[in-house]
């Protein structure tokens, strides 16, 4: 009998991370249009990122092994109904146009916390929902769902946000969260998740010391997320383009949101292209060095482009980011052990947060002081470097990583 990737628990999960991804693109929109708005500054925007993503720095440590050694299934499902609750709580409060910046800043704190350990439990309890042998079409599925929900949902999303406004897109997520919560409880993966709710805390920051020591042992896998922190630092970039349009004479809203669709939609065809053909094993690390060089590119000429050849790039920045992400993502949970994905997992977000908000507060602060152009030039150098330094000349160990079967 042929087996088949949309098995029970592999497709709930999906209904699932689709529904809920529909609430998540309308609502990053609201948001990052919404403080702009207000503030008209590119560092309080700068600091606003920087600010509700602190906790990234030591919480995906502090939870890691609780996500090792309790139920995932359980604590995704129960996240969702938290925090579609909690969004349902802030469309009352700003359903008068209310706007002040600290409440927006203990919203997004809270965001931040809840999808940290959430994120924990989803990448970790994934894989183990992908039927043996499918992992770069599973993935590839999972990868596309984000990037397909905002080709369709952003620009719908953008008519209602100009429509009714930041509140309404609050009580739409929250209602979707619920929905997508329902649909999550009905996984009957058993996780092998322990009933005993105590954790010791000598065992516990033992498991912590263990994640740090197992990656510093792995060079394929640390060069490889040394290049990450470096990539997700030059990802702030993305702050200006808001702020970009909207000081432009010509760009508007509209203008922004479809270059976004777009972008998703280069993410979506190379979601579709990686679940249709897989990359010959020889390849893989190859095509990832031009994939990061082109990165490197595009985003150091960005600021310099004509508006169609904005979106003719992004669209081609979002095939390249499909095939990044899955090139990493599988490699590396096709080799580490089950019971290690979980601190993996955190130590990698820890890294990257912490990256993200000092490119966040640099961006902005850059922002307002020099021209967004001179800025893509510089975070495009940074990108090429760290290719260089941790991709090329780390050849050999990125290879052996890359180049496996999936």
């Amino acid at each position: 009998m042929r087996q088949t990737l949309w098995q029970k628990n592999f497709t709930l999960i999906i209904i699932g991370t689709i529904i809920s991804a529909i609430g998540g693109i309308g609502l990053n929109l609201a948001l990052t249009v919404t403080v702009f708005d207000h503030t008209q500054s590119t560092w309080l925007a700068g600091v606003y990122g920087a600010f509700t993503m602190a906790p990234t720095i030591l919480l995906p440590i502090l939870v890691s092994p609780f996500i090792d050694r309790f139920s995932r299934r359980k604590m995704i499902y129960r996240l969702d109904y938290l925090m579609g609750g909690f969004f349902l709580v802030f469309a009352y409060v700003t359903r008068n146009g209310f706007f002040h910046y600290y409440l927006y800043l203990a919203m997004g704190l809270v965001m931040t916390v809840n999808g940290i350990v959430y994120n924990l439990a989803y990448s970790s309890l994934f894989p183990n929902l992908i039927p043996k042998g499918m992992l770069q079409k599973g993935y590839a599925v999972g990868n596309l769902i984000y990037p397909l929900t905002s080709v369709l949902v952003l620009p719908v999303a953008t008519l209602i946000f100009k429509a009714f406004g930041v509140s309404f897109m609050f009580s739409c997520v929250g209602v979707l969260l619920i929905v997508a919560a329902s649909f999550e409880r009905f996984i009957d993966y058993d996780d092998g998740a322990s009933s005993d709710a105590r954790v010791h805390i000598k065992t516990h920051f033992q498991d912590i010391k263990e994640g740090f020591v197992y990656l510093y042992s792995e060079k394929g896998i640390w060069n490889v997320y040394l290049f990450f922190v470096i990539m997700m630092f030059a990802d702030s970039l993305n702050l200006l383009i808001y702020p970009y349009f909207e000081k432009h004479a010509t760009l508007t809203l509209i203008h922004y949101s479809f270059l976004l669709s777009l972008q998703s939609a280069g993410y979506m065809l190379g979601g579709f292209i990686h679940y249709a053909l897989k990359i010959p094993t020889h390849l893989r690390y190859g095509i990832s060095v031009i994939v990061y060089f082109s990165f490197a590119l595009l985003d150091a000429t960005f600021f310099f482009m004509p508006f169609i050849i904005m979106v003719v790039a992004k669209f081609l920045l979002g095939i390249l980011g499909m095939n990044s992400a899955n090139v990493r993502i599988t490699s590396i949970n096709a080799y580490i052990d089950d019971n290690k994905r979980g601190r993996l997992n955190a130590v990698f977000q820890t890294m990257v947060g912490l990256s993200m908000i000092i490119g966040r507060l640099v961006t902005g602060w850059l922002g307002d002081h020099l021209s967004y152009g001179h800025i893509g030039i510089l975070y495009g150098f940074l990108i090429a470097m760290g290719a260089l330094v941790f991709i090329i000349r780390q050849r050999k160990v990125v290879s052996f990583l890359y180049n496996r079967e999936v």
